[in-house]
């Protein structure tokens, strides 16, 4: 498995797994189908993004376009966020409503009894929902976690086995780094914010031993799908086929220029088609070219 067919996959199936968040419900029994076909996206996305720090021959232009591909991308992820959002709030009301809520209470009397539901009715009204912060913010903050990690790596990681307090130093280092990446990842609220990072730090520091690098994943994928089987399944359908990564680029460099190019140009195109065809009266409703 070369790089640019890695990367092929990643495309194909991140459309997958946004198509059943932009189109479907979780209610829907394609949602979870399409998910789990979708989700092997991360663990594919935090591999290559791994390599291709490695390999990258600027390392501050490489986080810079990531960090301008989130920009763009947020734009249809807080429309699609703010639109369902609306539609749990309409659900939540009707629910109120059928339920003979006194309406004299307003909005303090729907929430109260919304309260009063329990967690799962109460979580039904929200499922589904992206989070307002993308991925590709939290991939960001990898590469900045990357870019310390591999200074302290250079800088300390060839000690000798005998030097046991420099060594417990320079490990609890590297997990101090991880630790700050999650926790930012968490107070920005963005995508994947634990599993994210403990997952791109995985691929750097095992990048020499793919079987440890395999067992790393895959205890990573178990921790973070505690609780939904559908989630750790797609997880480890991503394991064999980034074992089989044979570190080769897949053409003649220099002879595809427009491969970066695509990448990067792609997460934006395809949210601006999946939301516009989700959401093309709400969008275009107000011009009467649309207008019946």
């Amino acid at each position: 498995m070369t790089s640019f067919r890695l990367k092929i996959l990643l495309l194909i199936t991140m459309t997958v797994d946004h198509v059943a968040v932009v189109f479907l419900s979780p209610e829907n029994h394609w949602y979870e189908w399409l998910r789990i076909i979708g989700r092997p996206a991360m663990p594919i996305a935090c591999f290559l993004l791994a390599e291709g720090f490695l390999k990258t021959a600027s390392r501050g232009k490489y986080t810079l376009r990531l960090f301008l591909t989130a920009l763009i991308g947020e734009l249809f992820w807080i429309f699609l966020w703010l639109q369902q959002s609306i539609a749990a709030q309409k659900a939540v009301d009707a629910a109120y409503a059928a339920a003979g809520g006194d309406t004299t209470w307003g909005a303090e009397g729907i929430n109260r009894w919304a309260e009063s539901l329990d967690a799962t009715t109460r979580a039904s009204f929200t499922a589904g929902r992206v989070m307002p912060i993308n991925v590709l913010f939290t991939l960001t903050i990898c590469l900045v976690m990357l870019i310390l990690m591999d200074k302290l790596q250079k800088r300390y990681g060839d000690m000798l086995p005998q030097q046991v307090v420099k060594n417990l130093g320079y490990m609890l280092c590297m997990c101090a780094i991880v630790i700050c990446a999650v926790i930012i990842c968490l107070i920005g609220q963005m995508d994947y914010a634990v599993v994210g990072p403990f997952t791109v730090a995985a691929c750097f520091i095992f990048r020499e031993e793919r079987k440890t690098m395999m067992v790393a994943l895959a205890i990573a994928g178990v921790l973070a799908g505690i609780g939904s089987l559908v989630y750790i399944v797609a997880w480890m359908i991503a394991l064999p086929i980034l074992y089989s990564y044979n570190g080769k680029l897949g053409y003649e460099k220099g002879t595809r220029p427009w491969v970066r190019t695509l990448f990067y140009v792609y997460y934006p195109l395809h949210l601006a088609i999946l939301v516009e065809s989700r959401y093309f009266d709400v969008i275009f409703g107000s011009f009467s070219l649309f207008k019946k």
